[in-house]
């Protein structure tokens, strides 16, 4: 009997657990929600994304200005939804399976910024600038001296520009930008890496004490060959009508005139023209001539650069001008200009290239008269501000360009030139106008004016 009994007890208490086991097993209805697809969405704003969930399932955004489902198709097995970041930030997306739920986490980001370029805004400072990513607020701008180097944040921005100030000479800096959303939310990637290289100063005359360093510069005298320096120049070229004065190079056109006829007399016009050839040539790089140009009617300064190869001479060994006067009267249009086969202002040719600046004060203040040399284009800048860019691919067919030595005779080293032309094609009509008065012998009266230089500079 108490075997019997053990026995009964035993099956009583096996099938007590099964019962218990069973009441507790899940079910279908019960059971968690599964997310095949997109557990946590991390996106650009305007961008979608897809949640796939097993079941048939229903969703809803916690924040429709910052996500959104656009749609949603369900079948036997599945549900998928589809969701458009709408503004940057962070929200959830609440998927709904029967009885059972789950949040998605959601973040939306600012695009990546793109077309990220660089250029030297000064000889030690380099500007950047880039296209506006959608939903940023702001930009933060990162730094390195080499490309695959540690870059560190070196501005914070709300603009698509940047100026980066205090540059070393002679120095590769590269950069890259990020952007950034509602509560910092960063874009997906930086973008591309841009660089740019710093000028180093390679050679330079800043004028100081009282005569001109012979060891750079050699006077051209004389009337040119042709006569007037095949521009009907009235000037002959000495050195005396030049000087070093309170560290600034005075170049010092004269020219007399008859009160008696009204006329500037034959052969009285004076002037100094000096330039570095055979002493200091180049190829590629910046120069900057710092001048203040005169005023007197007539008068025609210039501060440029002429080839040395090419294989023949003007214009196919090329021509730079940094800076030029012309017949204008009141000596503020100041054009940049080049000359090679193709575009010499000769009847032959076809026009010119010239850049041009109107500055009101050109003959009482300092200007930085710029041009900026590189393989394949040239830019001019007056105070660092660019006037304009040629580029010889513009008016060529040639595969490159640059083999076209009608276009760009700019592949061989070039000199500096500096002098201040008298009457001539684009001096003009010579008048005592604006011109000082310096000596009255009789009915002759003697006439000066001045073109300063306060330096010359070349960075490679």
């Amino acid at each position: 009997m108490k075997t019997y009994r053990k026995i009964i007890s035993i099956v009583l208490s096996v099938a007590l657990v099964m019962s218990l086991c069973i009441v507790q097993a899940p079910t279908k209805t019960q059971a968690g929600v599964k997310i095949i697809v997109g557990k946590k969405l991390d996106f650009d704003i305007g961008s979608k994304e897809t949640i796939i969930v097993k079941g048939k399932a229903k969703a809803k955004s916690a924040s429709k200005k910052v996500a959104k489902i656009t749609k949603t198709k369900k079948s036997k097995k599945q549900t998928k939804i589809t969701v458009k970041g709408m503004k940057v930030g962070k929200t959830t997306i609440k998927v709904k399976v029967k009885k059972k739920s789950k949040k998605i986490k959601v973040i939306v980001r600012p695009k990546t910024p793109k077309s990220l370029r660089v250029g030297l805004a000064s000889a030690t400072s380099a500007k950047l600038t880039w296209s506006k990513a959608k939903g940023a607020s702001g930009y933060y701008v990162y730094r390195s001296t080499s490309r695959n180097g540690a870059y560190a944040k070196i501005a914070t921005v709300k603009g698509t520009t940047y100026t980066n100030t205090g540059l070393a000479l002679g120095c590769y800096y590269y950069y890259k930008v990020i952007a950034y959303g509602n509560k910092k939310i960063l874009s997906d990637d930086y973008s591309n890496i841009a660089y740019a290289k710093t000028w180093k100063l390679v050679w330079k005359d800043e004028f100081e004490g009282t005569e001109l360093d012979t060891t750079k510069w050699t006077y051209e005298t004389g009337h040119g060959d042709p006569y007037g320096w095949g521009n009907n120049e009235l000037q002959d070229y000495q050195p005396e009508y030049s000087g070093i004065v309170d560290g600034k190079l005075e170049i010092r056109p004269q020219f007399d005139y008859n009160t008696t006829t009204g006329k500037a007399v034959d052969n009285s016009f004076y002037s100094t023209r000096m330039y570095t050839k055979n002493k200091y040539t180049f190829k590629y790089g910046k120069v900057e001539f710092r001048a203040k140009m005169p005023k007197g009617r007539g008068t025609w300064a210039a501060g440029w650069m002429l080839g040395t190869g090419a294989g023949g001479g003007w214009p196919q060994c090329g021509e730079i001008d940094v800076f030029e006067t012309t017949s204008q009267i009141a000596k503020t249009w100041i054009p940049q200009s080049l000359h090679m086969k193709k575009f010499n202002g000769m009847p032959s040719s076809s026009g010119n290239k010239h850049y041009d600046s109107v500055i009101a004060d050109a003959t009482t203040a300092f200007h930085t008269y710029a041009v900026e040399w590189y393989p394949t284009y040239i830019k001019f800048t007056v105070d660092g501000k660019q006037t304009g860019i040629y580029n010889p691919s513009d008016f060529t067919v040639e595969e490159v360009p640059t083999d076209d030595m009608s276009v760009w005779p700019y592949k061989y080293p070039f000199y500096l030139i500096m002098n201040c032309a008298i009457g001539g094609t684009l001096g003009g009509e010579v008048t005592p106008q604006y011109w000082t008065k310096i000596a009255t012998n009789g009915n002759i009266e003697t006439y000066q004016d001045k073109l300063y230089f306060d330096y010359v500079r070349v960075y490679q």
